[in-house]
This record gives C-alpha cells, structure tokens and sequence, in this order.
C-alpha cells in the first residue's frame, strides 16, 4: 500500500467497526425489546429459534455495509451534499423501484443490499418467486459490497493523489 492509501483503509476500517458496534447494538436492542413485549402477549422466541440468529446479524451487519457504500460514493463524488443525496438512492430508492418479475432487474435487485436483507430476515416457507435465490448469495452480496466499496474508495484516492 502506498502511504495515501494505508489512511484510508485504515479510517475504511474504523468506519467498519464502528457501524458494527453500532449495527449490533441497535440489532440486539431492538430484537430484545421486541421479544420482551411480544413475550407478555405469550408470542416471544428465544434467540435460539431457527432464524432469529441469522435475523439480528443480518440487521447488525447492513450498517457497515451501507456505511461503506456511502463512504466509497462520498470519496467518488467529493461533495457531501451529493454523496449524501446519491447514498439515498442507491440504498433506497433504487432497490425499491427494481422487481422480481423480469430476469434482469432480479439480479439487479438481488444485487442491493437491501433486498440481500430482506432474503436473510425471511422467516416462514419461503415465497415462490420467478427468480428466487439463496441465503448464500445474499450473505455474499454483503461481503461483496463491503469489500468492493474499500476497493473503490482506495483506489479513488490514489488516483487522486497521483
């Protein structure tokens, strides 16, 4: 690594961390206070049951990887206001005008985090879709976009500061 590069990464990986402390508690909290008022109405699940796990990781881990997108767009575009504004689309908006009736916008919806989230925190039979896909690919489309968002923003600022 150049010496450019090595702060950003390392600043990369404190963003990393810190959105997955704050990802984990906010997770955990919710998923706890939930179970705590559904538990009075004798409806509650114990961390234990089949998927509930899986639920509250998958909730822990979006915030970094959101985190990091934004980060990689904001060391793209070098405006705040703009980054913030594309974050929005393309973490929001975008995922939820693209469907899973045609082939081509389900592989771009699978390919967003958000809908990565919603097929890991799927409790139940799972829905028939047209295209369907697996627990597996949306836990690699996490990783994908963490990893590839530290890429972009790296190789962004060494080109910058060439």
């Amino acid at each position: 690594m150049t010496t450019t590069s090595a702060p950003v990464s390392s600043k990369l990986l404190v963003v990393a961390g810190v959105q997955s402390g704050f990802g984990a508690l906010a997770a955990g909290l919710s998923f706890w206070s939930t179970q705590a008022v559904l538990a009075e109405r004798g409806v509650g699940l114990p961390i234990t049951h089949p998927g509930a796990l899986r639920l509250v990781v998958a909730s822990a881990l979006l915030a970094p990887v959101c985190a990091l997108a934004g980060a990689a767009l904001g060391t793209l575009l070098r405006r705040s206001a703009v980054s913030v504004v594309g974050s929005v689309v393309l973490l929001l908006l975008l995922p939820s005008v693209l469907g899973d009736r045609r082939h081509l916008t389900a592989v771009l919806a699978h390919a967003t985090p958000l809908h990565a989230w919603e097929r890991l925190v799927a409790a139940g039979p799972a829905v028939v879709e047209p295209y369907p896909w697996t627990v597996g690919g949306a836990w690699l489309v996490y990783a994908l976009r963490a990893l590839g968002a530290m890429v972009v923003a790296v190789v962004a600022v060494r080109h910058r500061d060439q």
